[in-house]
């Protein structure tokens, strides 16, 4: 199989003849963690200081040879393996931040922010705290919530958009010179290109070494409570679930601009979360079993929804998910490219909002929605 063919530039210099070996993250592990920033960590010889060369902020490019992708770091430490002697062997580990990264640093003092829908407005209030070259871009529309004014926001631009994305139930990819902002109703039209099975088959199904299977974790729940900043707590409950399986809750601090949306929020949780069964993977492929080549092109163009196909143990059924990609982590060596990919249900979480109980949308705890 076709080794991955990785190159390093430190802005226009090339320096993939110093790297060792690297490890990258960029997402998420579940659909309930926040958003943080991605990392690129690569270990250099340093027997003649090579690492001197290396500033705070310098921008290091990542290109995986032969596809579409590649994606922008910025130096933040670099950690020294000095030898004794004459320094012959020493190493050292330059650790990068993604955009995500540079957001998270990005802090801002009783900035004053707008009432807007929720993507629109982090690109209004802090598009300019991106380096230069790079920008938010909008994967569709500029989402479908409305995100309430704060007149005197402290804090990071992460932590802002972060909430944001928790309002909207987006998602978020970053690649190339972007941070991709997709609304909820972008998502949920997302079509899946990537397949993962038990065997490599032509250039979109990739064969993995390792499968697993999470079903009855943290996406459950049958009762939430959402809070936002402009009206009390609201609360939506599935009493029917709560009876069979005991409570299990969850609270949320939204952005929503209003206590009906709030409102809907919360009962969209119970509703799209309601299958204890649900499943989530995580993945592992490599180079060793697959041409990679349309996995980092899918990643360029940003195609997050997959399939997955398994088995039960004993079982000669084949069987298939549609999942989205939440995240993925990887390790180089001059041997290998190791993958672990990890993915949540995509048809379940990504749904319109809409409010239950009423005589439009029908009413919650009943077998089927009724009037």
């Amino acid at each position: 199989m076709t080794r991955q063919v990785w190159q390093i530039e430190r802005g226009v210099t090339d320096v993939t003849n110093q790297i060792e070996s690297l490890n990258y993250f960029t997402g998420r592990r579940t659909q309930f963690d926040s958003w943080g920033p991605g990392s690129l960590v690569f270990t250099i010889h340093n027997d003649n200081d090579q690492a001197s060369g290396y500033d705070l902020n310098d921008r290091i490019i990542l290109t995986a040879t032969g596809t579409s992708f590649y994606q922008w770091f910025y130096v933040q430490e670099v950690l020294f393996n000095d030898l004794g002697g004459d320094g012959g062997g020493s190493t050292a580990i330059i650790v990068c931040t993604d955009l995500l990264g540079r957001l998270g640093r990005g802090q801002v003092f009783e900035k004053e922010i707008v009432s807007e829908t929720t993507l629109a407005q982090i690109d209004t209030a802090f598009g300019s705290l991106l380096p230069t070259g790079t920008d938010f871009y909008f994967g569709g529309g500029s989402g479908a919530s409305i995100a309430a004014a704060d007149d005197s926001y402290t804090g990071t631009g992460l932590n802002r958009l972060n909430l944001n994305i928790l309002t909207e139930q987006g998602w978020i990819a970053v690649t190339d010179i972007g941070i991709y902002l997709y609304g909820r109703d972008d998502v949920y039209n997302f079509i899946p290109t990537i397949t993962y099975a038990r065997s490599a088959s032509g250039s979109y199904q990739f064969g993995y070494s390792d499968i697993k299977r999470i079903a009855l974790g943290s996406d459950y729940l049958n009762t939430c409570t959402v809070t936002p900043p402009v009206a009390p707590a609201q609360n939506a409950i599935d009493t029917a679930a709560v009876a069979l399986y005991d409570t299990y809750g969850a609270e949320f601090a939204t952005v929503d601009d209003t206590g009906s949306q709030a409102l809907s929020f919360a009962q969209w949780q119970v509703l799209t979360r309601s299958n204890p069964d649900e499943l989530s993977f995580q993945i592992s492929v490599s180079d060793t079993a697959n041409d990679l080549t349309e996995f980092f092109n899918s990643l360029f163009t940003i195609e997050p929804v997959v399939t997955v196909s398994y088995k039960n143990p004993g079982s000669p059924t084949t069987l298939t998910s549609t999942q989205i990609t939440q995240g993925f982590s990887m390790t180089v060596t001059p041997s290998r490219t190791d993958i672990q990919i990890f993915t949540s249900p995509s048809n379940s979480s990504y749904l319109d909002f809409f409010i239950l109980d009423s005589g439009v949308n029908g009413v919650l705890n009943t077998s089927e929605l009724g009037w």
